[in-house]
């Protein structure tokens, strides 16, 4: 495996995964769009499946940019920034910022902000990095230019850190998670980190806390991607009740990102990226969860396992319905090149219980908000 390749690769392991399977089910019938925006009828909807190519990008996190009308990802082995056009175009917004993996990323249309959360965790096990201390942190870019406009530090000094995801609250905090650190951090509008919440149960080895978003009541939903443990986390309560692990019919283990829809409900995505690297189990799927108690507990309502396209890692949210981005990261691990990035549309409607498991349907030609709040 080449170097570029090795660096690529370790990138990904972020992102393995392994999903205790559970018996919801999912319908083939294409979904019309979960929030559909005004005005536009069938035929300006985005296709159910966008093929791109670009090589060397796998992207793993993903956003939907509403004043683009496109999506925006990351880069495990570039640390750039690209546009992804319904029509499976792919276009170069934002230089690589270094020997880093750009990861979680959220658009803040309200400030003109795209928010990018990077690590070297990855890189500087596998590359050398030089005299460049462990990094982690939130990149800043003006969303009408991609101009870079500031890089905030949450490695702390600390010798492991990794920064995966990020999510913004309606005054512009924005929240990052650290996966190998106990500890959710905040990032004011002035550019000042700050702990939001501390907790045994959040630190791990190699992948703890991974998805997280924020919740327009006034809380953060995490999955811990190792143990698939749900958290509910409540920055202003009282420290001894500021984390509530959210109580699941089965845990979501591998969960990789997260993505909350207008409804409320919440879809988790899970791949089989840890089979490549030794981690067996792991299943390619897409799950749908909701709560009728403030998110104390929730229950699975829909799922499509498996996920048609290889190593689907987390969700857009869009006007068009929820996409899954699948950017060929396990091909990587398993030392195989590809150029090749999918997005493909969640359907929502469930199954009869006890019916075979369906999935989406089969792309015919490559063409097309918690992610934007």
């Amino acid at each position: 495996m080449s170097r570029a390749l090795s660096f690529a690769a370790a990138t990904c392991a972020a992102v393995l995964a392994t999903l205790a399977p559970v018996s919801l089910q999912q319908s083939s019938a294409a979904a019309e769009p979960a929030h559909p925006v005004a005005g536009h009828t069938a035929a300006h909807r985005a296709a159910d499946v966008i093929t791109g190519h670009a090589t060397e990008l796998y992207p793993e996190g993903v956003a939907w940019d509403p004043t683009r009308r496109a999506f925006l990802v990351g880069s495990a082995s570039q640390g750039n920034l690209s546009v992804i056009g319904q029509d499976g175009s792919v276009k170069e917004l934002a230089p690589s910022i270094g020997k880093v993996s750009t990861l979680g990323i959220r658009v803040d249309v309200a400030r003109n902000r795209i928010l990018v959360a990077y690590s070297d965790f990855w890189v500087r096990q596998r590359l050398d990095v030089g005299d460049q201390p462990p990094t982690s942190g939130v990149a800043v870019f003006a969303l009408d230019t991609g101009e870079l406009q500031r890089r905030i530090d949450v490695a702390g000094g600390r010798e492991r850190t990794f920064a995966n995801d990020l999510t913004v609250d309606r005054r512009g905090n924005i929240y990052v998670t650290d996966s190998v650190y106990d500890t959710v951090q905040r990032i004011g509008l002035d550019g000042k980190v700050s702990p939001v919440a501390t907790d045994p149960r959040f630190a791990a080895d190699i992948v703890g806390l991974n998805g997280i978003v924020w919740h327009p009541d006034g809380y953060l939903l995490a999955v811990r991607y190792d143990t698939g443990a749900m958290f509910r986390i409540t920055p202003g309560a009282p420290a001894d009740r500021r984390v509530r692990e959210v109580r699941l019919p089965k845990p979501l283990v591998g969960t990789d990102g997260l993505g909350l829809r207008a409804d409320g409900s919440l879809i988790v995505v899970t791949n089989s990226i840890g089979a490549a690297v030794g981690v067996p189990g792991g299943v390619d799927a897409v799950t749908a969860l909701d709560s009728d108690d403030g998110w104390r507990s929730a229950e699975f309502t829909t799922r499509v396992d498996p996920w048609p396209t290889n190593g689907p890692t987390t969700v857009a949210v869009t006007p068009f319905g929820d996409y899954a981005l699948s950017g060929q990261v396990g091909e990587l691990l398993a030392g195989r090149v590809s150029d090749l990035i999918t997005l493909r549309r969640i359907p929502t409607a469930a199954a009869p219980s006890g019916s075979p498991t369906n999935s989406p349907s089969t792309p015919t030609s490559p063409t097309s908000e918690e992610n934007d709040r």
